[in-house]
């Protein structure tokens, strides 16, 4: 079974709390991101520094509100195949690695950008990225990658192999997001603001909602709207 078999079945099934808590969770994060961005705080100019407090709570705030959305359908996968009493665990252990991967995968690239002395709200860093990020929307092997990585892991109802099961899970549902927002989330350890946050966020939702569009027009116009806002908002 893969992904895309999932996806219908979630959007009939009657209760999907798994989809109605990451909505929730992730709303909340969209909310706080909002308000920072308004605030004294800019996340725009967030410090690049890893090893910080703040710069760690605000990566997770952002990828609670960009991609756990995307790890619905495999949330949702390992919640259906697992025995009543150890869906809640399993779904967290799967939600968890995912979490904890984008972290490891932010502390590692915001270290390279640290590592480079890379300023803080970067736009030359920001725009290369995103610039990658839109010429990788039309490279045939990375269309074969997404694809490959629709397939589901074997997935156990419960006990150790349940929860080894679900860490597997998590890690192909972010091998996926990585593949699908890698270059936009590197593009981001140096700061984030809405605009780039909410055109990049639709861009991958969009794109993993429609895995066999290929030459897709629409992830590129949103990537390369963040990319004018940037030049545009910094001049």
């Amino acid at each position: 079974m893969t992904l895309e078999q999932v996806v219908p079945r979630v959007r009939v099934a009657r209760r999907p709390r798994v989809a109605y808590a990451v909505g929730a969770a992730a709303a909340a994060a969209w909310v706080v991101l909002a308000r920072l961005s308004i605030g004294p705080h800019d996340m725009a100019g967030m410090t690049v520094d890893p090893r910080t407090s703040a710069w760690a709570a605000m990566w997770l705030l952002m990828v609670a509100a960009m991609m756990w959305p995307l790890a619905t359908p495999m949330l949702d996968a390992v919640r259906r195949s697992a025995y009543p009493r150890w869906r809640g665990r399993l779904v967290l252990t799967c939600l968890a690695t995912t979490t904890v991967l984008w972290l490891g995968f932010g502390v590692v690239a915001a270290s390279v950008a640290r590592l480079l002395e890379v300023p803080e709200a970067t736009v030359a860093w920001q725009v290369a990225w995103l610039a990658v990020a839109i010429v990788l929307t039309r490279s045939a092997r990375r269309a074969r990658v997404l694809w490959l990585c629709l397939t589901l892991p074997p997935l156990a109802p419960g006990g150790r192999r349940g929860l080894v099961s679900a860490v597997r899970a998590g890690l192909a549902s972010w091998r996926r997001c990585a593949v699908l927002c890698g270059p936009v989330m590197t593009a981001m350890v140096v700061g984030h603001g809405l605009v780039l946050l909410a055109c990049a966020s639709l861009a991958a939702w969009w794109e993993a909602a429609h895995p066999r569009r290929r030459h897709d027009p629409v992830p590129p116009l949103l990537l390369g709207a963040a990319l004018a806002w940037l030049v545009v908002s910094r001049v």
